[in-house]
């Protein structure tokens, strides 16, 4: 969000609660819809340096690994890739951008304790872990601080996210070399796990979705490999194999969370904050990049036509702009893990219809979202 404003000449304070960025071993997807906007940005070059270029889909039963449907790309051929990474290079990525940015400002180690909306702007009250306190001042208040968002609940939005029943282990494993690396899919009952190759396929992004009856807050903690040994024990042979070379567990349960109010008055939320995607459609970190894409479009319009006081109006159309496709893109992503996880012999149908469809169909079915430009 600060890169895209940055770049239309609007100065920009970022302030992060964390004193560093890390979430070693947690891999992501920016398919094309979000490719397009950091390409905009002119990261199309770091990103390549950090990232790999996906020749497609690859979906397996999860007890024999049979093939249930291959769709296969040529990156070579697409204006914008698939591109897969590992989301502290990502991070990496912007935030050596935006330090090159004299107009962006970087604050970390300190927490939202208030948000006050004034006439001319939005004053909010920091603290930090010395437990100092200190205010800053701005046009407006972008919230972009995920599920648990402090700024979602100071706006006025208390309600709770719910816990869906399933947690989410992630991992490193080793590379493999392969000519036409892929984002892979297994499917099982109440469970599933997809991998790809980060860190230019030396590496390889490992995540395993399962359910579980107990609920924890927190974006991580340490998983004992030992207990995913044992709940892969009924998968294929390539699968086990992938999971026992994996280290370094790490494990969050997954929450839902209804869409907030995108905006109200100069404070606008982003991404998790506004609308927490459940990882079953890859969309998280996308659907966040285009809000950014969007919300800075709408600002650098409106500030240029009708300075400062027309920040509320440009807020208020980002969310008229963002807000359907928001609830379209999480509702894709809910459908996708019901489907991901039935038993038999529901499974049964599942499967044939995937081969029905076949990849053509596939990539028709999702046009409407990898397709998208901020236009």
């Amino acid at each position: 969000m600060a890169l895209s404003l940055a770049r239309r000449g609007i100065s920009a304070t970022v302030i992060e609660k964390r004193t560093g960025f890390g979430e070693l071993g947690a891999g992501l997807q920016i398919t094309p819809n979000s490719g397009r906007v950091l390409d905009g940005l002119d990261l199309t070059l770091p990103l390549k340096r950090v990232s790999v270029s996906s020749h497609g889909l690859m979906i397996r039963r999860w007890a024999d690994g049979r093939e249930l449907l291959e769709m296969p790309s040529d990156p070579a051929r697409l204006p914008t890739p698939f591109r897969m990474l590992k989301r502290n290079d990502l991070h990496t990525v912007l935030l050596d951008a935006a330090r090159s940015m004299p107009n962006i400002r970087l604050v970390v180690g300190r927490g939202v304790q208030e948000i006050t909306q004034e006439d001319d702007g939005v004053s909010t009250t920091l603290t930090g872990q010395n437990g100092q306190w200190e205010s800053f001042h701005g046009l407006g208040l972008i919230g972009a601080d995920g599920l648990w968002s402090r700024v979602r609940d100071l706006n006025g939005d208390t309600s709770r996210p719910l816990f869906t029943g399933y947690e989410a282990w992630r991992a490193l494993a080793p590379g493999t070399k392969t000519d036409k690396p892929r984002v892979n899919l297994h499917l099982g009952p109440g469970r599933h796990t997809v991998h790809y190759p980060v860190a230019g396929g030396r590496e390889t992004n490992v995540v395993v979705v399962r359910q579980t009856k107990e609920a924890r807050e927190g974006w991580s903690r340490d998983g004992d490999g030992d207990v995913l040994t044992d709940h892969v024990a009924g998968g294929s042979q390539a699968l086990r194999e992938l999971v026992a070379s994996a280290q370094g567990w790490q494990a969050w349960s997954l929450f839902d969370r209804k869409p907030a109010v995108m905006a109200k008055g100069r404070i606008a939320l982003l991404g998790d904050a506004a609308h927490p995607v459940l990882p079953f459609l890859a969309q998280g970190a996308s659907l966040a990049i285009e809000d950014a894409a969007v919300l800075a479009r709408l600002l650098a319009e409106t500030l240029q036509a009708d300075g400062s006081r027309g920040v509320p109006a440009a807020m208020a159309a980002y969310a008229a702009a963002r807000s359907a496709r928001a609830a379209r893109v999480q509702d894709a992503s809910r459908s996708n893990g019901r489907t991901y996880h039935l038993g038999w012999p529901w499974s049964i149908g599942r499967d044939i219809a995937l081969r029905r469809l076949g990849p053509d169909g596939l990539r028709a079915r999702y046009g409407w979202l990898y397709d998208w430009r901020d236009e």
